[in-house]
């Protein structure tokens, strides 16, 4: 009994494959119902009977999948006996229609006429009605306007979507709800909700939360690793018991990691923020819900934010110059420029700063004849994030052209002449993360006194540097000797 139980629920599995066929049929019989009244197309009213044959008997099928499927439960059974019986009444229908349809081409008379417009009227409203309130099985009951734009949503009377509500007292702020429930809502509640409950669970109320579903408790206080929510998350997207299910939008990790602290502190529905434990990675995560900019760098701001759109003709005389431009992303006014070592470098600085000095953000100027003076137009891109100047005959004096550079993370002045004297001048540049030195005359005293004035800094030198007891050893690149 139970091995064919599990059949006619693996045979209702198809209901969703087969549902759009009558969709499909029974529409386009009405289309070309109306089609063949004009003396144009008159030519497809020989279709429409077969059309709406197909369409009842594919409504057949997909009912009696249907049937199948309500089998495996977990659904709210208002919408699931509403949805069940406009289906039962659009094969009926839709058989009807075709009956009629026949009957009328036979005999033309104008009572038949009415009656087979009226069949085709009320299985256009049961199709409407029955797909509804699938969707609503499905998705849940507010499928249709939970992505409505605010535009349509004030038209029609709903109340404007405003995004994430933002935290104003994260101290007052309740864990559970104002930050787990949120999570649980935009992530789950489209498969657990009260009309849906698949697995027999229902997440969108504590009371339903804590009853759990079929296989159990869905979190264990205080054990995150042993907790049903926490494992399926963690699982393949692949695998049929991830959750949420493939196709679905999925939890962020920092969604993952609030639920796993939420477990690890005892799944507290009550308490506070203040009043919980809480690591420093998960402050920082908490942060974000009160300013989503909270952990975010300078330089991300900066190019979250934009600019100024470039002149594309402008762009254009460039590349035709020999000039890599291009966006940094598809949807990006932000620029990335590369001058070949062979082009007039001076010149085409120049020419850049005077037209794209608000939007070039990268720029590689590697290998080419660059004299330090050259650089001064460099000092003009205040928005530049990443710069390359690794094999060019630099020296210390062009470093005071990066001196106003306040939001370069990235410096390569490999194999060039610069210097400790020269690197110092970059002590105030406060989002410098990376600088790649090695083979320029940088040395290892000057690299660790420039990291000790930016603790962010991390000056790269093409070695490592290992200190033991009071002996310190230069650990050389691969087949490189002193």
């Amino acid at each position: 009994m139970e091995q064919s139980g599990d059949f006619i629920v693996f045979l209702g599995r198809f209901h969703p494959l087969f549902l759009h066929l009558p969709i499909g049929f029974l529409v386009l019989a009405v289309t070309l119902e109306l089609a063949s009244r004009t003396d144009k197309y008159v030519s497809l009213k020989p279709a429409v009977g077969f059309t709406l044959l197909l369409g009842a008997v594919s409504a057949l099928v997909a009912a009696i999948l249907g049937l199948m499927l309500a089998q495996d439960g977990g659904y709210s059974e208002d919408l699931l006996s509403l949805h069940k019986w406009l289906g039962i009444a659009l094969v009926i229908f839709s058989f009807g229609a075709w009956i009629l349809y026949e009957q009328k081409e036979r005999r033309q008379t104008a009572q038949l006429k009415k009656a087979y417009a009226g069949s085709l009227v009320l299985m256009m409203v049961f199709l409407g009605g029955a797909g509804h309130y699938g969707g609503s099985l499905t998705h849940g009951t507010t499928y249709l306007t939970q992505n409505m734009p605010n535009g349509l949503r004030k038209l029609v009377g709903l109340p404007v979507n405003e995004g994430p509500k933002l935290i104003t007292n994260l101290n007052e702020a309740e864990v559970f709800g104002d930050i787990i429930h949120p999570i649980l809502e935009t992530r789950c509640n489209s498969c657990h909700n009260e009309s849906k409950k698949k697995g027999e669970l229902q997440m969108h109320t504590v009371a339903a939360l804590m009853k759990g579903g079929e296989n159990g408790d869905v979190f264990v206080p205080g054990e995150p690793a042993n907790s049903t929510m926490i494992q399926r998350v963690h699982l393949p997207e692949a695998d049929e018991e991830h959750m949420p299910p493939k196709g679905k939008t999925q939890l962020t990790p920092e969604q993952i990691m609030l639920l796993e602290w939420w477990i690890g502190e005892g799944a507290p529905f009550d308490k506070k923020v203040a009043e919980v434990a809480k690591a420093a990675e998960i402050d920082a995560i908490l942060q974000t819900l009160a300013d989503p900019d909270a952990n975010k760098t300078e330089v991300e701001i900066l190019l979250a934010e934009g600019t100024l759109p470039p002149d594309l003709e402008k762009m254009n005389a460039l590349k035709s110059k020999g000039v890599m431009i291009k966006s940094l992303s598809n949807d990006s006014n932000w620029l990335q420029v590369t001058i070949d070592k062979n082009l007039p470098v001076a010149d085409l600085l120049a020419e850049l700063a005077a037209d794209f000095s608000e939007q070039v953000t990268w720029l590689d100027l590697k290998e080419t004849p660059l004299a330090d003076a050259d650089l001064a137009a460099v000092s003009n891109f205040k928005h530049l994030t990443r710069l390359r100047l690794e094999k060019t005959p630099i020296t210390d004096e062009a470093m005071d052209h990066l001196k106003g550079l306040n939001y370069l993370e990235f410096l390569n002045i490999y194999g060039s002449k610069v210097g400790d004297s020269g690197i110092e001048k970059l002590a105030g540049l406060r989002n410098l993360r990376r600088l790649y030195a090695w083979e320029s005359d940088v040395t290892i005293a000057g690299a660790k006194q420039l990291e000790e004035k930016m603790a962010q800094l991390e000056v790269n030198l093409g070695f490592e540097v290992q200190v033991l007891d009071s002996l310190t050893v230069q650990v050389l690149p691969v087949g490189q000797t002193e």
